[in-house]
This record gives C-alpha cells, sequence and structure tokens, in this order.
C-alpha cells in the first residue's frame, strides 16, 4: 500500500477525525495537487469555525470557489449511475443520494473510495423491494439516512428501529412522506435506533398527538436537532412536546408553521415554552407571533448571566411591525449575538433593514425568501 492508499483508508476508517484529513491534505499539497488540499483545509476549517457565523460562511464559500473550478477532475468515480447527487464536508464526499434499487450493488465501490455518512435513497413509486437497500452492509457507517425523498408504505419501513446496521444512526429524517402515528411512536419509545440524536419530521401535520404523547416519556433518548415544521399542535400538545426531557439540550429546532390557521405558539410566550438553553438554530417562519412574540424572545435571551447561545433566527412572515424591529435593533450585543436573522415577508421598511444590518451585520440579515 503506498503513502496516498494509506491515507485514504486511515480517512475511511476515522471518518468523525479530522487529523487524516489534514495529513492527506499536506501530502497533496506536497505532491502538487494544491487545490484539493486547500479545498479539504477549507472545508475543515469551516466545519470547526462556530455554526453559522462569518468564519464559518468565508471558509466555506472559499472552499466553494475551488470546488467550482476543480470539480470535474475531482468526481468520475461518482459518475456512470453511482449517485445521482452528493456534496463534500470535511473535503470529502459524506451525503450521497443514490437509487434504492441497486445501492446494495453501488455501495461497495462508492464506500471504499469516500467516507460516506449520510444516505438519501429515491426510487420510481413503489417500484421494487426495498429489503436489499436496508440489507446493505454499508449502511452500518451511516450515520444520517433521510427517507423524505423516498416512495415508501408503512410495512416496508417497520423494522426500521430493529435494524442492526442502523445502531449507530444519528439522524433520521421522515418529512414529508406518510406514515403511521402508532409506529412512529414504538420507534421512538422503543430500544431501537440507540444513537439517534437529530429527527426530521417535516410536512407531517398529522403527528401532534403521537409526539405530545412519545416525547415526554424518552427518557433514554436526548434529541440535539428536531424539525417539526408544519407539524399541527394544540396549545397543550405543543406544551408538553416542548417540555419533554429529550429535549432539554436541543441545539436545532424548527417550529415553522404557514398553514391557513393560526398555530399553538402564537398565543403562548415563547419565553417560557421554548427549550432555550442549548438552542443554537430556531426556524419560526409563519407562526405569527408579531412584535409581542420578539419581546419575548429579547427578553428570554437577555434575561441570562451567560450570553445566549442562539445564533439562528428564523423569523419570516410573522407579522412583525416597528415595535418589534425596534426591540432586535436595541437589544444588547453582548446577550443577543445573531449571525443569522431572516425577516422576510414582515413589510421591513428600508431603515428599519439598515438598523438591523447595523446592528447585526450584513451578511447576517435575509429579507428575501423564507427560511
Amino acid at each position: 500500500m503506498n503513502e496516498r492508499d494509506a491515507l485514504l483508508a486511515a480517512i475511511l476508517a476515522n471518518p468523525d477525525e479530522d487529523t487524516p484529513r489534514l495529513m492527506f491534505a499536506d501530502w497533496l499539497m506536497d505532491s502538487g495537487d494544491a487545490d484539493r488540499g486547500n479545498f479539504i483545509r477549507l472545508q475543515i476549517e469551516a466545519a470547526r469555525a462556530e455554526p453559522f457565523g462569518p468564519v464559518a460562511r468565508a471558509r466555506a464559500a472559499e472552499a466553494q470557489r475551488v470546488y467550482e473550478n476543480r470539480r470535474s477532475d475531482w468526481e468520475p468515480h461518482l459518475r456512470g449511475g453511482r449517485a445521482t447527487n452528493w456534496s463534500y464536508t470535511r473535503g470529502f464526499v459524506e451525503h450521497v443520494r443514490v437509487d434504492a434499487s441497486n445501492f446494495h450493488e453501488l455501495a461497495p465501490a462508492m464506500f471504499a473510495v469516500e467516507p460516506i455518512r449520510a444516505v438519501q435513497p429515491v426510487r420510481t413509486p413503489l417500484v421494487g423491494s426495498l429489503s436489499w437497500f436496508f440489507e446493505t452492509p454499508e449502511l452500518a457507517r451511516v450515520a444520517c439516512l433521510d427517507l423524505s425523498a423516498l416512495d415508501h408504505s408503512p410495512v416496508e419501513i417497520q423494522y426500521l428501529g430493529e435494524n442492526p446496521r442502523l445502531a449507530t444512526l444519528t439522524d433520521l429524517s421522515l418529512g414529508t412522506r406518510p406514515i403511521l402515528p402508532p409506529w412512529l411512536n414504538g420507534l421512538l419509545t422503543g430500544p431501537g435506533l440507540p444513537a439517534l440524536a437529530g429527527l426530521d419530521l417535516r410536512e407531517l401535520s398529522h403527528l401532534g398527538v403521537c409526539l405530545s404523547d412519545a416525547l415526554p416519556r424518552l427518557d433514554h433518548r436526548m434529541l440535539l436537532r428536531l424539525n417539526l415544521n408544519r407539524v399541527v399542535f394544540s396549545s397543550d400538545q405543543i406544551q408538553r412536546t416542548l417540555a419533554s426531557r429529550c429535549l432539554r439540550e436541543v441545539e436545532e429546532l424548527r417550529l415553522g408553521w404557514g398553514l391557513p390557521d393560526p398555530s399553538a405558539l402564537t398565543l403562548l410566550d415563547l419565553g417560557w415554552v421554548i427549550p432555550w438553553n442549548h438552542l443554537r438554530l430556531l426556524d419560526l417562519t409563519g407562526q405569527g407571533v408579531g412584535s409581542a412574540g420578539v419581546d419575548e424572545i429579547v427578553k428570554e435571551l437577555t434575561r441570562r448571566k451567560e450570553p445566549a447561545p442562539l445564533r439562528w433566527l428564523g423569523l419570516a412572515n410573522n407579522g412583525i411591525g416597528s415595535d418589534g424591529f425596534r426591540r432586535l435593533i436595541d437589544s444588547d450585543p453582548a446577550k443577543v449575538n445573531l449571525f443569522y436573522l431572516n425577516v422576510s415577508g414582515n413589510n421591513l421598511s428600508a431603515s428599519q433593514r439598515t438598523a438591523l444590518e447595523a446592528r447585526f451585520g450584513k451578511e447576517a440579515i435575509d429579507t428575501t425568501r423564507p427560511a
């Protein structure tokens, strides 16, 4: 085994470690491939920087420029049907979109050359069995499984929690595809998927009752990432759900609404309901919380002795008035330090935008699109 192969083998064997990747980057630079080595280093620097911050954005943008110039040289091993789409993390392909019907045949070759950690299977609606996909040995090396683009029947995923290949899975996306509430309740409250820390249930509006029953009983799980965009809750259900012990350390929480009827959060005190202690990202798109809700958020963030960890706040389409924008603009920079603030769809004036950009930085303010 030559030096290049030995370094790649170390990366594949330790996909979560940066040191083998940085050693490979040094070897590439010494071997005349400075672009690829620099790309790896830039993406690692972006990943190590504070999430959503200016350093992370700058390094990611630099890496993207290098990638656009050299991508055709780096990806021949992924073309020809092995993957339909892919993306890089920390210098290597970690996320792939694949055809579920032939994944079991192509996985060995893909996983032999890239430290793949996230898989999104797709297929023609209900054509072919998914059994081969879920029996693929390489799934044991996957940390994130995204089923949101996969047409499936409830029967085909009923044994997901019992699959030994998914014992180290940390993130599961079930969003947009119909699932049965009793099955989800059993999956979450049962012993399966013991490493699960991220759950995406977006667009599954019927799960409010199930989640308000299941999440308070998850003494054996700690969810750090939760996407509940467009899940319908009553006032009591959302309060029980967000008060769950398993969300005490949640870092990313998406509660986007956008449905015609008012949401349960509209009339609740956000400072009391939201589990704030570790939140880095909070999406309240379309919740209609208005200026009063902004006031509750700022009060919660500033009452703490230590600076709040929140860096990403989605307030698009929330009916925020001048009082709400003034509250954000006048907030204490030492306590409210946002790297991204989405206020699109709130009839923001030019002067208000200028003041927000002066307060949080021009790159932080998004007025163009919902989160």
